[in-house]
């Protein structure tokens, strides 16, 4: 027996994100290995092995699994390798293998502007800009806007999808400072990562 084993590694899941931030990888053998622990698998930026969670299908010998944990803030692609440093029964060396897995755990921003600097009863509105780091698509709704003094209305997505309008009207009778803010958390991107304020 000079054949030297082989590897297949598979991570699950195709996307890690805030919703879903692990999975499980297995790890398929064409020959059972006598020696394969943690220690054989590495883990790219992004990607952090759970430890302990490494084990042998208790009915095929030649299939083990372990889980990895996308890593927050980080957008990317994770890299899950198995090396060299393992044999077969008789001691052949065994052939390596790696798979990925793309990764988004960023947390979108957004920038409010209220575009006019000052209001009065000349000019009692004014556009309201939303500025998004990624799209929020239609998970972005009135409901998530607050406004102190005034009241938002006419909320519309522009022709670029990180930038939303919508008209802020000052109270009447008010005089002090009015604002616009977003909900930490009323949206997300398109990964399903929450959006902060």
């Amino acid at each position: 027996d000079r054949v030297n084993p082989t590897v297949t590694v598979d991570i699950v899941d195709t996307q890690l994100s805030d919703t879903d931030s692990s999975s499980q990888v297995t790890f398929t053998f064409s020959e059972a290995p006598t020696n394969f622990s943690e220690a054989d698998i590495s883990v790219s930026a992004g990607l952090t092995l759970v430890a302990g969670s490494l084990a042998q299908d208790a009915g095929n010998p030649l299939l083990w699994t372990a889980t990895v944990t996308a890593n927050d803030a980080f957008d990317g692609t994770g890299t899950v390798t198995v090396g060299t440093a393992w044999q077969d029964t008789v001691g052949n060396t065994g052939i390596g293998d790696d798979d990925t897995v793309a990764i988004d755990r960023v947390n979108p921003t957004v920038t409010v502007d209220i575009v006019d600097t000052q209001l009065s009863d000349t000019d009692s509105s004014s556009q309201v800009t939303f500025t998004f780091s990624e799209a929020p698509g239609a998970s972005f709704t009135v409901a998530d806007i607050t406004a102190t003094h005034g009241t938002v209305t006419g909320l519309t997505a522009t022709a670029d999808p990180l930038v939303f309008t919508a008209t802020f009207t000052a109270d009447d009778g008010f005089a002090g400072q009015g604002s616009v803010s977003v909900t930490a958390g009323s949206y997300t991107d398109t990964a399903g990562n929450t959006g902060s304020a």
